[in-house]
């Protein structure tokens, strides 16, 4: 019996054939399995012009909002990166994140200044991620909670400090208690980066000062006494990583009690930019693409059989959590354009606002002093930005749908006139005959090896936007990279 589409595309062979062989090259390349940044990747936004705000929407009162913090991009590990970091970053400085930190709370100041209806907003979300946002110094970390607990109202808001695990247990004061004291808010999070329990692969990474085993069961014990969900982040397909070794990552990742755990599968190839890729021996001891893929497909269904579902593309939480108000609902609000929209602030950040047909993301500058000398000089901070159009708008709704492992088609149609099967016929049909997505008549959903190849899927559908060999379209690249300007960002879902 033939698919839906097969019976829509079976005058039209020769354009699934072509998308068919585009979409295994993407397949063959790297794969970052994310999504977290979303349409388009930094690389293809253009550089702000002289016009100063005209790239900007003003935010709307009946739209949700999310808001993503980066104190300061300083991180400290022993590694460069711990090898395989692509977030920005830079080397930790006390005295310089102080001053980041200042000019985070002016940039806070200003915009609400400038936008009288932002003040006071009710948000759904607040994120402190960046470099290592628990390296803030306490008393301007403190500050900044005041700045925001002063400019908007979250009172409703989820709120999460990202950081490395011993930073949470040894640094006093705690700013987890500086979070209760000074934000009022409805629920706390904290989510720390384990990567491994695997003490030379933590070695290799230069993280042993970050913490072990003890020091990660500390940070959920220290959540769960103040009455927060505790969340993790454990790397898989790391250089000569069995796969034994990946589930015994994961088990002992469960039997912490965590609440939510992100698993990202290694993003590493020649020409990245990071130290590890550097290293011809690491680079050769990674597995191939498809068995990388098995290895995802293995560690998913280990997850669910101890009690965890599967919520984003890479997030996963205790089946307790499930439609309660303790889930992880930054990152699956950040998933829906079409009703909410973020407001990042510091060096990176990232915004998005959306009116009807239109919709601008700008970003902040990625290094600390770009973005001090713009916050001094009190000209707009953001240097880049997008300006989505109608088409932009479908493949935006379509990839954000994608990483939330759901596209509903009757929504679609409602929001853009036409069905995603009828505006992106070829490419769904060679998604289809690839086994990376599953079509029906309520909705489009990724294959759990869909879900590997998830940025081989999202390029696939804007590459025809932003041509053929632009990165703006979410998928992989091998043309080198400087680290540093990455932008996956765990807060910059938008």
């Amino acid at each position: 019996m033939q698919t839906l589409i097969e019976r829509a595309h079976a005058r039209r062979p020769a354009d699934t054939a072509a998308e068919h062989l585009e979409l295994r090259r993407r397949m063959a390349r790297p794969q970052r399995h994310r999504l977290l940044h979303g349409y388009p990747l930094a690389a293809a936004m253009p550089r702000r012009d002289d016009s100063g705000d005209g790239d900007r929407l003003d935010y709307r009162p009946d739209r949700g909002l999310l808001i993503g913090v980066l104190p300061h991009p300083f991180c400290n590990p022993a590694v460069a990166g711990c090898g395989f970091c692509t977030f920005p970053h830079e080397a930790f400085s006390g005295r310089k994140a102080e001053a980041v930190v200042d000019r985070v709370i002016r940039e806070i100041d200003r915009r609400v200044q400038g936008s009288p209806a932002m003040a006071r907003r009710r948000v759904a979300g607040l994120y402190f991620g960046g470099g290592t946002a628990n390296l803030t110094p306490p008393r301007p970390f403190r500050d900044l909670c005041r700045a925001l607990s002063r400019a908007f109202d979250l009172s409703e808001a989820e709120v999460t400090l990202e950081g490395v695990p011993a930073a949470f247990v040894n640094r006093k004061p705690s700013l987890a208690d500086i979070l209760v004291e000074e934000l009022a808010a409805r629920h706390y999070r904290l989510s720390m980066g384990i990567q491994t329990f695997d003490l030379d692969q933590l070695r290799r990474m230069g993280r042993l000062g970050f913490g072990d085993a003890n020091t990660f069961a500390e940070v959920v014990r220290l959540a769960h006494q103040r009455g927060f969900t505790a969340s993790a982040d454990l790397l898989f397909n790391l250089p000569g990583q069995s796969l034994h070794a990946m589930r015994t990552d994961v088990r002992r990742a469960v039997d912490l009690g965590l609440d939510h755990l992100g698993l990202y599968h290694l993003v590493m190839f020649p020409g990245l930019g990071t130290a590890w890729s550097r290293d011809p021996a690491l680079v050769a001891s990674l597995p191939p693409n498809e068995i990388a893929a098995e290895n995802w497909r293995d560690l998913r269904g280990f997850l669910e059989g101890c009690g965890f579902y599967q919520a984003t593309l890479t997030n996963f939480e205790r089946q307790e959590h499930r439609d309660r108000d303790r889930r992880f609902v930054y990152e699956e609000f950040s998933f829906r354009p079409e009703s909410h929209d973020m407001i990042g602030f510091g060096p990176g950040g990232i915004s998005f606002a959306q009116h009807g047909d239109r919709a601008v993301k700008w970003m902040n500058p990625d290094g600390s002093s770009v973005y001090a000398t713009a916050v001094d000089r009190g000209e707009p901070i953001h240097d880049r930005a997008f300006s989505y159009g109608p088409d932009d708008l479908r493949i935006l709704y379509m990839t954000r749908h994608l990483a939330a492992l759901r596209i509903d088609r009757a929504v679609y149609r409602d929001r853009f006139g036409s069905d995603p099967i009828s505006d992106f016929p070829a490419q769904f049909a060679a998604l289809e005959n690839e086994r990376l997505v599953t079509v029906d008549s309520g909705a489009i959903r990724p294959t759990v090896r869909g879900m590997f190849y998830a940025d081989s899927v999202a390029s696939l559908l804007a590459r025809r936007r932003l041509g053929r060999e632009s990165i703006a379209g979410l998928g992989p690249t091998v043309t080198p990279i400087d680290a540093s300007k990455q932008h996956d960002n765990a807060f910059g879902h938008m």
